[in-house]
This record gives structure tokens, sequence and C-alpha cells, in this order.
């Protein structure tokens, strides 16, 4: 059974795109069959994490019935499959964005819609079209409001969530404390990803970190927010790793 799930955060600047472009790679990596969906028409930039550029075909043209889906579909050699909207056209008719996805249902383990920022009618296209919603903010306090907008979409439309992501995390005192954030959310915190210079790195060049850093700090902590998703403890690693954690910190 496909599992369609909607990543949402209640604003911009929260690395909700790279988020999801990580976790659809490392789920494949996990041996996922996986399809990442660029569901912000006004902002679309999936494709630019994954170094696609300009694609003749996108999900717009396919939305407006002038495209079949599989003519939009490009196979990443990350493995993951990549739906990309269009950079150059902000409007599309969202509501569309659910029937568009029947092709792949029972086809695919994962479908992820990267929604877009806010709660407009962008991201309730996005919920609308996914069963589940996956949470993902900073450890601040106004990005953490506005992903209580986007909890409260969610449980309106009758979405199941699969908690909270943590997003670019810095362990600085000024940061909101984990059993904070669970009391103001009201949901579990199912990964906390460090704000880390390789992921600066990765989005420069283009491709997931997951894939340009595998074996980093930041990297395992994505492949253990995939275990979750997928109803699993994550991996437990050693004293060896997480010396090597240290010495990247120090190198950096």
């Amino acid at each position: 059974m496909t599992r369609v799930i909607s990543v949402v955060s209640g604003k911009g600047g929260v690395g909700k795109t790279t988020m999801t472009s990580n976790l659809g790679v490392a789920l494949s990596k996990q041996g996922e069959d996986v399809v990442i969906i660029d569901g912000n028409f006004s902002g679309a930039n999936i494709a630019q994490h994954f170094g696609m550029g300009f694609q003749d075909v996108s999900l717009n043209d396919v939305m407006e019935g002038d495209a079949y889906i599989t003519q939009a579909l490009a196979k990443h050699p990350e493995g993951v499959s990549i739906l990309p909207a269009s950079i150059l056209e902000f409007d599309a008719d969202s509501e569309n964005l659910k029937h568009a996805l029947i092709d792949f249902l029972g086809d695919k383990d994962y479908v992820f819609i990267d929604a877009a920022a806010g709660v407009g009618e962008e991201v309730e296209a996005a919920v609308e079209a996914s069963d589940e919603v996956l949470l993902v903010s900073k450890p601040e306090l106004p990005a953490l409001t506005n992903a209580l907008g986007a909890k409260k979409l969610a449980e309106e439309m009758e979405r199941d969530i699969l908690g909270l992501v943590l997003n670019e995390v810095r362990g600085e005192k000024s940061e909101v404390k984990q059993e904070d954030i669970e009391e103001l959310v009201q949901e579990k915190i199912i990964g906390e990803v460090p704000d880390h210079k390789h992921v600066r790195e990765a989005i420069a060049l283009r491709k997931p970190v997951v894939a340009h850093k595998p074996k980093s700090k930041v990297s395992h902590a994505i492949h253990d927010v995939a275990h979750r998703v997928k109803g699993e403890e994550p991996p437990q690693r050693g004293l060896s790793t997480k010396i090597r954690y240290k010495i990247e910190d120090l190198s950096l």
C-alpha cells in the first residue's frame, strides 16, 4: 500500500524542501520505492535540490491536462523518482493534485509531497492529496507557532500526523527546549537534524546531503527520521561513529 505523505511547515525558511528531498533519498537507500512531488507551485525548487534544472514537462502540465504524468516523471541517479513543478509558471489548479496521484497508488511505497510554505490553498491541496502529514520546524518560537497552524490544518482535514522534525538544530541555549516544544505543539519529535556545513555544501552542489556525505552526523540523523517514518527504531551507532562526528565538527 502506497503511503502518501505531505511535508508541511507553516512558514518558509525552515529547511522543509531540504528535509523532503533527503528523507526521500534516505528511504530509497533503505530499499523503498519513492516518488517526490513538488507541491509548491508558487515557489517550485525540488528540481534544483536534485540538480535537474529546467524541465520540458512539469507537474503543472499534468494538472492542466496537457501531459501524462509519466512524461513529467524523472528518475534520479540516487534512486528516487522526481515529479517537478515548473519554476516559470506560478499558478496551477492545485485541486487537481490528488487526482494526479492516482497513477502512483499501489505502485510505489512512498509518495512525498513538498508543500508550499504557509497554510494557503496550495498547502491545503497537498494535505488533501495525502494520507499523512509530517511537520518540519526550527527550534525557534516563530517557526513553532507557524507549525501549529499547519498542524491545525491537518487536523481539520482529518489527516494523521506522523510527528515533528526539528531542523537546523544548533544546540544553543537560545533554542526552545525539546520538552517545551512537545508541550507547545503536542506532537512527538521524531528527529533532530543538526545545522551543519555539509547541508549547505550539498545544496550548493545540488545534491542531497545523504548522498554528498552519507556517513556524516546530519545524514545519519535524516536516516533516523526515515526509520521512524517506517515505524522502526533507528540503528544504534558505536563510539567510533560518535568520535568521527566530533572530529568532523572540530574540522569545520
